[in-house]
């Protein structure tokens, strides 16, 4: 497994209702060259396990082995050449330019005073020529659409040439355009070999591009397995069963689903 955690328990306090919120989880992995769909209803747990496996969180117990070693033991720029994590809430500290933030993803792999060679510039520029983010490379990111930002914080990433990555509502700023076009730059991403776990509100795409489906609830995995088998699965059912419907994809055949009107008319 490219990245892998075991036994994972957490918490957080709930200042509103005084009780504690946990997540547990017995064992979370991304496959090399294979698309991993996190989906389940809001506060299911599934941004705080995508930050444990990034390293940005530390669990109260458990593991986190990237590549076979554990992850405690590893520098962050070790970390940065193997995994790439793009958060829910994008920020930079600094107004720079798409390039010099894609340039920054690529750090961890300079030597010395940090200075690019060839070889990193061109990785830099496929990054940004595979985001459709060349054309906006000179625009600082106070002037970028939320779709654009996006776009320019994924380049970053990968310009980290990661071998796993966790990206956390990657989609939730673009149109629909972007949306397929983004999905299919992740099936490109895991032909080459990255592993990539995905966490979307959006069960039709993460059902329609991902190899596997993880279903949270309650900070608990209720089950994983094929898209198919997840959503068809009783647990699930149990929890959206009353408010969809699910067809199959005509031109595919995956699952999908709609939502149950509480009225029958036509519009």
């Amino acid at each position: 497994m490219t990245i892998e955690l075991t036994n994972i328990h957490h918490r957080f306090p709930d200042t509103e209702t005084e009780l504690e919120w946990e997540l547990n989880i017995v064992r979370f992995y991304v496959t090399p060259g294979q698309i991993l769909g996190i989906v389940g209803p809001n506060g299911s747990g599934k941004s705080t396990l995508l930050r444990i496996g990034a390293g940005i969180l530390s669990p109260l117990k458990g593991e986190v082995r990237l590549e076979n070693q554990d992850m405690k033991k590893l520098k962050r720029p070790e970390i940065a050449k193997k995994l790439g994590y793009l958060p829910q809430e994008l920020s930079s500290e600094y107004d720079i330019s798409v390039n010099d933030l894609v340039q920054m993803g690529r750090y961890p792999h300079t030597h010395g005073l940090g200075l690019l060679s060839p070889a990193d510039r061109e990785v830099i520029n496929n990054s940004l020529e595979i985001t459709e983010m060349s054309p906006l490379r000179n625009r600082r990111l106070s002037r970028l659409s939320g779709g654009e930002k996006k776009r320019a914080f994924l380049a970053s990433v990968l310009a980290q040439t990661p071998k796993v990555l966790l990206l956390d509502e990657p989609t939730s700023a673009l149109d629909i355009h972007h949306q397929v076009q983004f999905f299919q730059l992740l099936k490109k991403l895991a032909a080459e070999g990255i592993g990539i776990a995905i966490v979307t509100h959006d069960i039709n795409f993460a059902a329609l591009f991902s190899d596997e489906l993880m279903f949270l609830e309650g900070g608990k995995c209720l089950i994983q397995d094929q898209p198919g088998e997840v959503l068809a699965a009783e647990a699930v059912m149990a929890i959206y069963g009353r408010d969809i419907i699910m067809g199959r994809h005509p031109q595919i055949d995956r699952p999908y689903i709609l939502p149950r009107l509480t009225s029958g008319k036509k519009a």
